[in-house]
């Protein structure tokens, strides 16, 4: 009877993998395209020009790297540290460059946020002085700096190649993420359609583009105590933990050459980084 529910119960999971295997097979190829195509997306928007593959291999070598700088660090340490280490060291090391493409990309939409109103003032002034809308975007491409030159050559781009220009500017809004910016594309599709003074439209849009800046900047400056406060705390156990490991570092070799120390220390890091992440969304003031 036993050896019957055996080949049974096998039979079942032969059977049930013969008929899950391509189905799963296809949608896991489907999520690493999907990926791969988010990747490039990302790079491209940068102005990174790098291939996802080219990525990826930088990102398995300096694993790898890494992986074997921490196994030679902690070979004198009490097995499993040294495997337990590298396994750590290398799996930081494979997401660091998505980490740092990361952000790249918060740098660049800073640098373009800081850039929009003396942008804003260059159109406006365009405008004033007789020119159009695709005259405005030409100077403000050719006098200022990336990376907002950049965004508004690929509007400018889209343009010539039959890109409708609302189109293109809403595009721009979609890869910076600018909130400012928006407002300003649907100002600029709001004075198209009804008509009216662009170049009024554009003084009162960089007034109050320029309180809003403002305004952030205070946000800032009353939060940044706390945002100070979650790294502290967030620091805090990193810091103890060297401190014990220089006082007494037989008692803290536990932490990683036990399984239920290892399974502790885990859970140390995990809650410190919510904690860290929870402080810092409190201290986020939406504005």
């Amino acid at each position: 009877m036993l050896y019957l529910i055996l080949i049974l119960v096998f039979g079942a999971v032969g059977t049930g993998f013969y008929f899950l295997y391509q189905p799963a097979q296809a949608a896991m190829q489907k999520n690493v395209f999907r990926q791969k195509e988010h990747v490039a997306h990302e790079l491209e928007e940068m102005f990174i020009f790098i291939s996802v593959d080219s990525l990826q291999k930088i990102k398995w070598s300096l694993s790898m790297v890494v992986a074997g700088v921490g196994l030679i660090l902690t070979w004198e340490a009490k097995p499993p540290a040294p495997l337990i280490a590298a396994a750590l060291l290398g799996i930081i090391a494979y997401w660091g460059p998505e980490l740092f493409i990361i952000y790249l990309r918060k740098k660049r939409r800073a640098a373009f946020s800081q850039q929009l109103v003396d942008g804003l003032v260059l159109m406006s002034n365009g405008l004033r002085s007789g020119f159009t809308l695709q005259q405005a975007i030409d100077m403000l491409i050719e006098e200022m700096p990336a990376p907002i030159s950049q965004e508004f050559e690929l509007v400018r781009r889209e343009f010539k190649l039959g890109v409708d220009l609302d189109v293109a500017l809403r595009n721009c809004v979609n890869r910076t993420k600018d909130e400012d910016l928006d407002l300003v594309v649907t100002a600029i599709q709001i004075t198209r359609q009804l008509g009216g003074n662009l170049a009024e439209v554009f003084d009162r849009i960089v007034a109050m583009v320029r309180e809003r800046k403002i305004l952030a900047g205070k946000a800032d400056a009353l939060t940044s105590e706390g945002k100070l406060q979650a790294l502290v705390v967030g620091l805090l156990p990193y810091g103890f933990l060297f401190a014990m490991i220089k006082v007494n570092p037989d008692m803290m070799r536990i932490m990683w050459t036990t399984f239920p120390g290892f399974i502790a220390l885990l859970l140390v890091i995990i809650l410190d980084t919510v904690g860290y992440l929870w402080v810092r969304k409190v201290a986020n003031v939406e504005y």
